[in-house]
């Protein structure tokens, strides 16, 4: 955590310079993960332009199968395909699924909502041609971490209210659902932990510019007044993560509609963990075991692209007080 805070802006004059260095260092924390993978650059129609796009093949995948559409997190003002080349060969080489990771326009240079409409623009380009990305009709899910999970589910909400093409099954890494909510995880670990709050939703804060539209669905899709119907969804949360209770209200807010959701809280981990899953062995057991949902998710085609039954509550499952010894035979295994 102290490395992450590092690198964490203090103020809108550090973007630049932080977004450099968060796409150099990207591919060193990658290291020799996913060493087998097909890589390929694209580009894709944003809503207002073209957008850079990576392709992560496993070796073994089939011509035709599933893919999951990744966007990255970063607070919607960092962060790009560099930047998480980490998490992206991290869950393609342990899933077996194709990873398209896809940029969008960045505050503030850019207000909302181009973030949420470049999403969608691309989820849309995706399903309207799957042949060029290696993926099957009706097997496209949507992920992100972070921004990037707001933005996933802001995607599969769109799919709702718009009748496009509708995910798959949708993975939220602690992802942020209600950007001025009140929760007691922001009041617990909103200074010292990776996410400072102050810095990133005080008036002069990083994301100032997109406050003025915290009650848009687009923005805090826990917000949004109608999500029954949405995909499959699985929700990642962090124990020592600012936005862990908002993402565990979102998980149960999707079940009392009767979602099919499976929420897991990593209780030892921190905001920002999947993208030190190559080089730290609790953040890499996570990411694998986020990786083996997605494997199941994705291995068999739904027989229809409906909304699912209603499901029974039940309460989101914690990371068991494992042993080192137990956390060590994981992180081997992985």
């Amino acid at each position: 955590m102290r490395l992450i805070r590092n690198q964490m802006p203090t103020g809108l004059a550090q973007l630049e310079r932080l977004r450099t260095d968060s796409g150099r260092g990207g591919p060193i924390l990658a290291g020799r993960e996913g060493r087998d993978l097909r890589i390929s650059d694209y580009t894709v129609p944003g809503a207002a332009g073209p957008l850079r796009a990576r392709l992560y093949e496993p070796a073994a995948a089939p011509a035709s199968g599933p893919l999951l559409v990744f966007f990255h997190g970063g607070g919607w003002v960092l962060g790009g395909i560099d930047s998480h080349e980490p998490v992206c060969r991290f869950l393609a080489a342990r899933s077996g699924v194709r990873v398209l990771s896809a940029e969008y326009r960045l505050a503030p240079e850019h207000a909302f909502p181009a973030q949420f409409d470049d999403a969608a623009a691309v989820f849309r380009h995706v399903c309207a041609d799957p042949s060029r990305f290696g993926a099957a009709p009706g097997r496209i899910a949507v992920g992100g971490d972070s921004a990037g999970g707001n933005l996933a589910a802001a995607v599969a909400h769109a799919s709702l209210r718009t009748g496009t093409a509708r995910p798959a099954w949708t993975l939220l890494i602690y992802p942020a659902t209600d950007v001025l909510g009140d929760y007691p995880s922001r009041a617990a670990y909103g200074k010292g932990f990776v996410i400072d709050t102050d810095t990133w939703t005080g008036p002069e804060g990083l994301i100032a510019s997109l406050l003025p539209h915290a009650d848009d669905p687009r923005l805090s899709v826990m917000r949004d007044p109608d999500v029954a119907g949405l995909p499959p969804t699985y929700i990642a949360t962090g124990g020592f993560d600012p936005l862990r209770d908002e993402g565990e209200a979102y998980a149960e807010r999707l079940r009392e509609s009767g979602v099919d959701v499976k929420a897991r809280r990593f209780d030892r981990l921190f905001h920002g963990f999947a993208s030190f899953a190559p080089v730290e062995r609790h953040c890499g057991a996570a990411l694998d075991e986020i990786a083996q949902e997605l494997r199941t998710a994705m291995a068999t085609e739904p027989a229809q692209n409906a909304p699912q039954e209603p499901q029974p509550a039940e309460p989101a499952p914690h990371e068991p007080a494992a042993p080192e010894s137990a956390a060590d035979a994981a992180a081997e295994q992985a």
